[in-house]
């Protein structure tokens, strides 16, 4: 495997390819800013019976008295309904991120296997998301329930030792355990990663199923593992010398936004934080987009291999 070609047609790949740097945004999942007052607060303690003169405490009084059980303001039934609105809120939110996050998977996978045949747009990228993003979560979703079925195995042996009152043994048990779990993990990490990156493209390339893509790539990686597990290596390597270089490009934005903050102009600090916000959202969504062209290279190199 040439893994300086591999690395420069990546690049290439990304680099003239704009819109794959959106779909590679949001295949990261879905950003939001929040608003910090960074006004700061001071208060004192009142006095032993005086009225608060804060304004800051009155709202703390008021907000206080609201939820106080001995108030009739807000009843049990309304807190219920609060509650169970924002449980349906948050639910939501996370449905549309799963959704969002594996239709742009979805999108930039088939725009980089399908780039000889026409150029990556928008409209083709999205309508090839909406046909693939279900079995992109669901490759995803058989990872993570083998992880927690590993850790439950993992866990039953000690609450049994636990609940038969073998104590100094469970702690025993549970230390040595806890390494087995951190191995596992590396290694899961490591094959998990090297799976799910080779069944995506078989999912859009070979049209599999979930459950047939993981058997067919764990099977290609078991055959070409050397290759396959230095591939990875690389990766990583990658990774860290892109997050090293964001961070060298990132500290002048950083150095001035400090500046502006200790200097309490909060007005310049914000003008400065979205064109800073903006080339962090780009550079995110074209590191997204290069590692997707570097994956999806390498899965052609063992396609080609297998006569695909």
């Amino acid at each position: 495997m040439d893994f300086s070609a591999l690395i420069k047609k990546s690049f290439s790949i990304a680099w003239h390819n704009r819109v794959l740097w959106l779909f590679g945004f949001l295949s990261g999942g879905v950003g939001t800013v929040g608003y910090i007052d960074p006004s700061g607060f001071n208060y004192h303690l009142p006095a032993p019976n005086s009225e608060s003169t804060e304004p800051g405490l009155d709202g703390v009084n008021k907000v206080l008295s609201a939820v106080d059980p001995s108030s009739t303001a807000i009843s049990s039934q309304t807190l219920l309904l609060i509650v169970l609105g924002i449980v349906a809120i948050v639910l939501v939110l996370l449905l549309i991120f799963i959704f969002i996050s594996n239709w742009a998977a979805a999108a930039l996978v088939f725009s980089i296997l399908q780039r000889d045949r026409q150029r990556p747009t928008f409209s083709v990228g999205a309508k090839a998301g909406l046909k693939y993003w279900w079995k992109f979560y669901l490759l995803t979703l058989t990872l993570g329930v083998f992880i927690l079925a590993f850790i439950f195995m993992l866990a039953f042996p000690a609450l049994l030792m636990f609940l038969a009152g073998w104590t100094p043994i469970a702690i025993v048990y549970i230390i040595l355990a806890a390494i087995v779990f951190i191995i596992a993990m590396f290694v899961v990490a490591a094959i998990g990663s090297l799976i799910i990156s080779i069944a995506q493209r078989m999912i859009v390339h070979k049209s599999t199923g979930v459950l047939e893509s993981i058997r067919l790539s764990g099977g290609l990686i078991r055959k070409y593992l050397g290759e396959s597990l230095l591939t990875y290596i690389v990766a990583i390597g990658l990774n860290f010398g892109g997050g090293f270089l964001l961070m060298i490009a990132a500290l002048p934005l950083a150095a001035i936004l400090f500046i502006l903050f200790i200097a309490n102009l909060w007005l310049a600090a914000f003008i400065v934080l979205i064109p800073a916000a903006i080339f962090l959202f780009t550079a995110g969504g074209f590191w997204s987009a290069f590692q997707a062209a570097y994956w999806t290279l390498f899965y052609e190199h063992l396609a080609n291999k297998e006569g695909w």
